[in-house]
C-alpha cells in the first residue's frame, strides 16, 4: 500500500518502463515494479497502434479461462492497481488507452535511427516484459511478435551506439555494446563481423580471429551452414599470414550435421525452387463466422499475390489449410518459410498481424502489425496485403541472399549465384561489385537463357556509374543496356527486368520509353520498391521534384528495411531540396548518412542544403575528398556527378549553392 501512495503522489511524473523487468519510476526515482497480469495489461495497452483496445478484447485476451463478466471483473480490478501505481489510464466509452506512452519503448524507437551512447544503448536492449508469460495461443503470439520487433530495434539502436563509441575512441564500449548484439542473435553475421573489425582496432588480432570461429561454429551447429563470403574475406585479411592459416580451418569437433529427413512427395517437388513458401491460416475469433471468411480471403489474397512472383513456389491453399502449427507444415509440406497471422475485428476496428518464420533454422525473421477502422476494411486490406507481400519478399530474398552468400562458390547454382550476387552489390562498394559482376557472370555462363544473370550485369553498369567506377557515362549506358535488352528478351515480365531496362533507357536520354516500362513494372507489381525507387530517379532527371518525392515516399513506405534505404532517403532529400524544403531536404540527407556515412549522393544533396542555409564551413567539410565523409570524390568529381542526374533547371541553382563554399561549376565563377 505504501508503494501505492508513493506511486500516487509522483502524479504525471511517474514513467512507465516495460523493457526487462516491467516497472514504474516514481518521480523520487524508486521503481515500483509490474509483476502478471499488471505487466501484461501496461504491455497490451502501451502496443496498440491505434488509441487504445476494446475492453472485450482485453478482458478476452488477458483471462481466457474466465467468463466474460468475470474477466471484465478482473480488468476493472486490474486498471485501478495501474491509476493506483501512477500510471495514466484514460477510458472513453468501451475503449481504454494509456495517456503517456512507456518512456523506453519512445527512447529506443529514437536510439535506432540516431546514435546514444553505449550505456543507454545497451540499458534499452532488454527483452519486452522479461520473465513474463502470456495465457493463451493469441497473447502468446503477440508476445512474442512484440518481442520480435522490439528486439530488431535494439539491434539497430546497439550497431549505431557501437560505431559512434568506436569513432570517438571509447573501444571498451565499443566492444561491450557489440557483444550484447550477439546474446540477441548469435547467427547474425553483422554483429560477428563488427566485433572482429573492433578487435583488430585494437590491435588484438588474435581475438578478432576468435570471433571469426566463433561465428563459422555457431552458424555450422545452428543453421547448418559456412560463414558468408563477406566475414571470411574480413577473416582473410585479418590473419594477413600464411602462418595464421590454422585459424580459418574448420573445427574438428563440431557435431555433424543432422541426417535429413525423408521428403514428402510435396517436398521433393518443392526442391526445384529456391523459395519455397506457405501461409497458414489466420488465427481469427472462432466464434464470429464473419472473421474466420474475412481471415481466409486475406490468407488467401497473400497467396495469390506471392505465386505472381515466378521463383516462388508457393503451396496452394487447400494443402496450406490442413496446418495451424508453422514446423509441422514446413516439414510435410516440404516449404523453408512459412507465414502466420491474425485478425481480429470488433468495436469498429480491425486487427491484423503477421509473421515470417524459417523453419529450417527456427528463426523469425520479421513480424508486421496493422490496425484501422472497420469503416475501411477493404481499403485496408488492399493496402496490408500488398505491405505483407512485399515484406514477405524483402525479408525471404534477403535470407536468401544470406545463405547464398555462406556457401562454398563450387556449389552455387545459377539461382543462387544470382542471389550471392545481389548480396555483393548491395554492400555498395568497389570491390563487393566486382564481386558481384563475377557471380552474375558465372550464371550466365551456367543458365544462358536465365533472364536475371543478365539484369544483374546491368544493375552493376548502374553502379559503376553512381560510384564512379566508370569515367565514360556513354560506353557504360551502352553495355548497361546491352546487358538489359538480352535480359528482356529472355523475360519481359520480370519486375527487376523491366526496371533496369527502363532506368537506363532514361539514362540514355529515351526518357518517354524508360518512363513506359518503368509505369508497367509498377502496374504489374505496385508493391516493389525499387521501382517505385528508380521511378523517383527518373522523375528528378525529368525535372519533376513532387512526383520524384512521391515516388520515393511510397518506397520507403513498401520496405522500411530495404538495402536500399539510404538511396531512398536520398531520393526523397533530394525531391525536397528541389522544392524548396530545406529543412526537411537536411533531415533526410542526415538519416541516410546516419545508415551509410559514406554515400556521396547523400553528402552532395547535404553539402548543398548546408550551402544555402548559410554553413558553408560545414558544407566545405563534406565536400572535402579522403578527409570528408564522401572519400574517393575529389572536388573536380563533384560537377560531374550533378550533371549526370539533375536536369538543366535544377543545375543552375546547385551551381549558385557550389559557388557560395568556392566550387564553381564549369564556365561559372566562384562566389
Amino acid at each position: 500500500m505504501r508503494a501505492m501512495r508513493d506511486a500516487r503522489e509522483s502524479g504525471a511524473a511517474a514513467k512507465l518502463l516495460l523493457l526487462g523487468n516491467a516497472r514504474v519510476r516514481t518521480a523520487s526515482g524508486a521503481d515500483l515494479p509490474l509483476t502478471g497480469m499488471l505487466a501484461l495489461l501496461a504491455g497490451y495497452l502501451a502496443t496498440s497502434t491505434t488509441r487504445g483496445r476494446r475492453r472485450a478484447q482485453i478482458a478476452e485476451q488477458l483471462w481466457p479461462d474466465r467468463d466474460a463478466e468475470q474477466a471484465r471483473g478482473s480488468l476493472r480490478n486490474a486498471l485501478s492497481r495501474l491509476r493506483g501505481l501512477g500510471i495514466g489510464v484514460a477510458t472513453d466509452g468501451d475503449v481504454v488507452a494509456l495517456e503517456y506512452a512507456p518512456a523506453d519503448i519512445g527512447q529506443l524507437a529514437d536510439a535506432a535511427l540516431s546514435p546514444v551512447d553505449a550505456e543507454t544503448a545497451m540499458a534499452l536492449a532488454s527483452p519486452f516484459l522479461e520473465g513474463i508469460e502470456a495465457p493463451g495461443s493469441e497473447m502468446h503470439d503477440w508476445l512474442v511478435f512484440e518481442r520480435a520487433r522490439l528486439r530488431t530495434l535494439a539491434q539497430r539502436a546497439l550497431t549505431l551506439a557501437s560505431r559512434a563509441a568506436s569513432e570517438q575512441g571509447r573501444t571498451a564500449q565499443a566492444l561491450a555494446t557489440a557483444s550484447l548484439l550477439l546474446t540477441l542473435d548469435p547467427c547474425r553475421e553483422r554483429s560477428h563481423r563488427l566485433l572482429m573489425r573492433l578487435h583488430a582496432e585494437t590491435g588484438d588480432r588474435a581475438a578478432a580471429l576468435r570471433q571469426f570461429r566463433e561465428c563459422r561454429d555457431i552458424l555450422k551447429a545452428e543453421l547448418g551452414v559456412a560463414p558468408s563470403e563477406g566475414t571470411q574475406a574480413l577473416a582473410r585479411e585479418l590473419a594477413g599470414s600464411a602462418d595464421a592459416a590454422p585459424a580459418l580451418a574448420p573445427n574438428p569437433l563440431a557435431p555433424p550435421a543432422p541426417a535429413p529427413e525423408r521428403p514428402t512427395e510435396t517436398a521433393r517437388h518443392a526442391q526445384g525452387f529456391r523459395l519455397s513458401v506457405a501461409v497458414l491460416p489466420f488465427v481469427h475469433d472462432a466464434g464470429d463466422p464473419d472473421q474466420r471468411f474475412l481471415a481466409e480471403g486475406i490468407a488467401d489474397d497473400i497467396t495469390t499475390a506471392l505465386t505472381r512472383h515466378r521463383d516462388f513456389l508457393v503451396i496452394a491453399r487447400p494443402s496450406s489449410l490442413r496446418f495451424s502449427v508453422a514446423a509441422e507444415a514446413a516439414r510435410d509440406l516440404g516449404v523453408r518459410y512459412v507465414v502466420t497471422g491474425s485478425l481480429r475485428l470488433g468495436a469498429g476496428k480491425v486487427s491484423l498481424s503477421a509473421g515470417l518464420v524459417d523453419e529450417v533454422s527456427g528463426r523469425h525473421l520479421w513480424a508486421v502489425r496493422h490496425e484501422g477502422a472497420m469503416a475501411d476494411f477493404f481499403a485496408l486490406r488492399d493496402r496490408i496485403v500488398a505491405e505483407l507481400t512485399l515484406g514477405l519478399d524483402a525479408e525471404i530474398r534477403l535470407a536468401e541472399r544470406e545463405r547464398a552468400a555462406s556457401k562454398p562458390p563450387a556449389n552455387l547454382g545459377a539461382w543462387e549465384l544470382f542471389h550471392r550476387g545481389l548480396w555483393h552489390a548491395y554492400r555498395f562498394e568497389p570491390g563487393e561489385i566486382e564481386r558481384a559482376q563475377a557471380c552474375f557472370s558465372r550464371a550466365g555462363e551456367i543458365a544462358p537463357e536465365f533472364a536475371l544473370p543478365h539484369a544483374g550485369l546491368a544493375y552493376v553498369a548502374v553502379l559503376h556509374m553512381a560510384l564512379l567506377m566508370e569515367r565514360n557515362t556513354q560506353a557504360g549506358i551502352a553495355r548497361g543496356l546491352a546487358h538489359a535488352r538480352r535480359a528482356f528478351e529472355l523475360d519481359p515480365s520480370s519486375p527487376f527486368v523491366l526496371m533496369m531496362l527502363g532506368r537506363l533507357r532514361v539514362l540514355s536520354g529515351d526518357v518517354a520509353s524508360g518512363f513506359d516500362l518503368l509505369n508497367l513494372a509498377r502496374e504489374r507489381h505496385p508493391s516493389y520498391a525499387h521501382v517505385h525507387y528508380c521511378l523517383a530517379l527518373s522523375h528528378h532527371a525529368a525535372g519533376e521534384p513532387a512526383l520524384a518525392l512521391e515516388s520515393a515516399e511510397m518506397a520507403l513506405r513498401l520496405s522500411p528495411r530495404d538495402p536500399l534505404l539510404p538511396m531512398f532517403l536520398t531520393a526523397k532529400a533530394a525531391s525536397c531540396y528541389f522544392m524548396d524544403w530545406l529543412e526537411e531536404a537536411e533531415r533526410g540527407a542526415r538519416e541516410a548518412l546516419t545508415i551509410r556515412r559514406d554515400d556521396p549522393w547523400a553528402s552532395m544533396v547535404l553539402a548543398l542544403t548546408l550551402a544555402e542555409t548559410g554553413r558553408g564551413e560545414e558544407a566545405r567539410a563534406l565536400l572535402s575528398g579522403a578527409g570528408g565523409m564522401m572519400p574517393g570524390v575529389q572536388p573536380a568529381d563533384i560537377w560531374p556527378m550533378i550533371a549526370r542526374t539533375v536536369p538543366l533547371a535544377g543545375r543552375a541553382r546547385a551551381a549558385r549553392a557550389l559557388s557560395l563554399i568556392g566550387l564553381a561549376a564549369p564556365g561559372e565563377p566562384a562566389a
